[in-house]
């Protein structure tokens, strides 16, 4: 049984949603006394959840998480982050205009060189 939850975890696909932290801990790799700390820095309901006194974590929940987080760093580090871009002025925006000019290129006609021997 555990080789076929393992081969189709492999696969991305996840017969079993919920599970208990010891097998979260075992598919995911995190060792079971971090699961403690890691829970206060992932969503609630989404991640893990409590019933009945005990704490269920959703492989579903963590993938999503985690690609979420991916995301986001990746755009950080490609400056695309959308709360730098934002723009908080009230003010009605006009077009800027720039001083400076750039030079265009001129067409130059090519003569041939005469060399003279002297």
């Amino acid at each position: 049984m555990d080789e076929i939850l393992k081969m189709l975890s492999e696969l991305g696909l996840m017969p079993v949603d919920w599970v208990s932290a010891s097998k979260f801990a075992e598919l995911t790799g995190i060792a079971q006394n971090k699961l403690n700390h890691r829970r206060s820095h992932w969503p609630q309901d989404v991640v893990w959840t409590k019933q009945d006194g005990n704490i269920y974590y959703s492989l579903k929940g963590y993938n999503q998480w985690l690609s979420e987080q991916a995301q986001k760093r990746s755009q950080k580090a490609c400056g695309l982050e959308v709360g730098l871009s934002k723009s908080t002025s009230t003010m009605p925006s006009e077009p800027t205009v720039s001083p400076c000019h750039t030079h265009r290129l001129r067409k130059v006609s090519v003569q041939p060189l005469k060399l003279e021997v002297s």
